[in-house]
């Protein structure tokens, strides 16, 4: 039954989706009103990797990605078309693997930290090698300002899906399960010890966050939600939610949960259906 009606919801987030409570709570402005943007479905993965969950790329053409939890403890090489190229097993666990991340050199982070119920107290992320894809470190963390596990629903704030590296730490942003959803983003450094991590920023936003990604050599990021797109153009180097920021409606995708840039005007998403999606629109449209 829970299953049944998180699919429900989901549906209605997607097929309902719009920018106006965004721009109302957290003055994003609607990046379709004045330019082109196309949403086209590229293809379809093979059925082993229909759940999608992360995204990183190889070469211009070929992509990595991570199943969800309970899935096997594996990674997928595939192309646009959804062709399974190479499947890569890894020797740890998947707990809740949830997102890829991937620094200038090509080393991979891949985040175990989904926390649907609030209460996982093993957070981790595992650094991977770029030429074997095997780890080679764990980062475990947890959250100073959670303290109950798990809280009230009304602070439901620490279920995580997303990340992103840039300048030599990740960072984090999580998926509120609470009825006025927010995200907050936490810094992490690269590094094996543990740590705990304090909220730098906290963001109202409708629909809670599945996937995030930043365009390499800038500080453009994007943040994927159920039927939305936030984009984030900060003035400085900084990764910050006080920046110019867009939302664009993504009524067609579903349940995405991962998000990848091909270049400044175009985007790739995957949902956990194995659909790939190719978001498309005009680089002067972010300022």
């Amino acid at each position: 039954m829970l299953i049944k009606l998180f699919t429900l919801y989901v549906y209605i987030q997607a097929a309902l989706c719009g920018c106006g409570p965004d721009k109302r709570t957290s003055d994003f402005e609607r990046l379709r009103k004045n330019y082109k943007v196309t949403i086209d479905r590229v293809g379809r993965m093979e059925a082993r990797m229909q759940e999608s969950s992360g995204l990183a790329r190889t070469t211009d053409s070929t992509f990595l990605t991570n199943p969800d939890g309970g899935s096997p403890s594996e990674l997928y090489l595939f192309n646009l078309k959804g062709e399974l190229l190479q499947t890569i097993p890894l020797s740890v666990p998947n707990t809740d693997w949830e997102d890829l991340a991937q620094d200038p050199k090509g080393n991979l982070y891949l985040g175990d930290f989904g926390n649907n119920a609030n209460q996982r107290r093993d957070l981790k992320i595992y650094s991977l090698n770029k030429t074997s894809l095997q780890v080679t470190d764990t980062i475990t963390f947890n959250f100073a300002d959670q303290i109950e596990f798990p809280p009230p629903r009304s602070r439901q704030h620490y279920d995580l899906e997303a990340f992103l590296y840039h300048n030599d730490s990740l960072y984090l942003f999580t998926k509120s399960r609470a009825f006025k959803p927010i995200t907050q983003l936490y810094k992490l450094p690269v590094s094996g010890a543990a740590h705990t991590i304090v909220p730098a920023e906290k963001l109202r936003v409708k629909s809670p966050v599945t996937g995030a990604d930043v365009l390499p050599g800038s500080n453009l990021f994007a943040l994927l939600g159920y039927g939305r797109l936030y984009l984030f153009k900060p003035e400085d180097d900084r990764i910050s939610f006080k920046a110019k920021r867009y939302c664009l409606p993504l009524g067609r995708t579903g349940q995405a949960e991962a998000v990848l840039f091909l270049s400044p005007e175009q985007l790739l998403i995957t949902n956990e259906n194995g659909k790939l999606y190719l978001v498309t629109f005009q680089a002067r449209a972010i300022k």
